[in-house]
């Protein structure tokens, strides 16, 4: 080699030819992270939604029949209260018929959308 010449540097060729492979799978990565946030969003304004339309058909019950009602089945059969199984379980506790039940809704174990 001559005294002109300048010697490219070999890590800087490698480095190159990888580049795009690393930004892609850096922007994978984010995909990916933001997906599940999204969806954890989504199960929460889900339950969200699934506690207000018990609230909302629990007094509805006792506005019309004059008793709260015993069951969660009751207010699916007579309500139209209707809930992923699979995703949410209700755990409602009912007292007699002129007090407020408690409940509780929870995400069962395992359950996410990817």
């Amino acid at each position: 080699m001559n005294r002109f010449e300048q010697a490219s540097p070999a890590p800087i060729k490698y480095v190159a030819r990888f580049l795009p492979i690393v930004f892609f799978i850096i922007i994978l990565v984010v995909f990916f992270i933001l997906l599940g946030s999204v969806s954890d969003d989504t199960l929460d304004r889900q339950k969200s939604s699934l506690e207000t339309a018990l609230e909302h058909d629990i007094a509805q019950c006792y506005a019309l029949e004059g008793r709260y009602p015993e069951n969660v089945e009751y207010l699916s059969d007579h309500y139209g209260l209707t809930y992923d199984h699979n995703t949410f379980v209700v755990q409602y506790e009912f007292y007699g018929e002129n007090l407020y039940p408690d409940y509780v809704v929870t995400l069962k174990s395992g359950v996410s959308f990817y």
